[in-house]
């Protein structure tokens, strides 16, 4: 088990793992708001003034309106100062590791997925620890192509 494991920095690794899927849900959500927009616009295209449409009806779309407008700002600021921000990350990140310690951790987890890669044939995740590559070292299963892993 890892010190940072042990140090309760389980919070941090699903915190770390939490922002890597909140940009999948932000395109997906993104997309779902654009489809719906111009589906809106136009259904009012067929609505006169006269009619109209009820109030609570524009106010949730003035607010979904001033959402998106300051979520791109912030983000169009920030990617226009991007340098200064990650200078800032490098500060957050060398109060708990050096900059040298979290490179070569980095530098592990890629040389680590990078064996995986060359291990596995197949193309997924290599071998057990107590197996090995058999010959040959890949088989049809289930109508799919796997690594044939046997026992050392």
């Amino acid at each position: 088990m890892t010190k940072k494991l042990k140090e309760g920095g389980l919070g941090d690794l699903a915190h770390a793992a939490e922002r890597d899927h909140e940009v999948q849900m932000a395109r997906a959500d993104l997309y779902k708001i654009a489809k719906y927009a111009i589906k809106l616009h136009d259904m009012l295209k067929t609505v006169s003034e006269a009619e109209g449409i009820e109030g609570w009806q524009q106010s949730k779309i003035t607010k979904a309106a001033d959402y998106i407008g300051s979520v791109y700002h912030a983000m169009d600021y920030d990617m226009k100062f991007a340098e200064s921000k990650q200078a800032k990350n490098v500060l957050k990140r060398s109060k708990t590791m050096t900059e040298e310690a979290y490179l070569e951790s980095m530098q592990a987890k890629v040389a680590k997925k990078v064996k995986e890669e060359e291990e596995s044939p197949a193309g997924g995740p290599a071998c057990w620890s107590n197996k090995k590559l058999g010959s040959p070292k890949t088989k049809m299963k289930g109508g799919k192509r796997v690594n044939n892993c046997v026992a050392k």
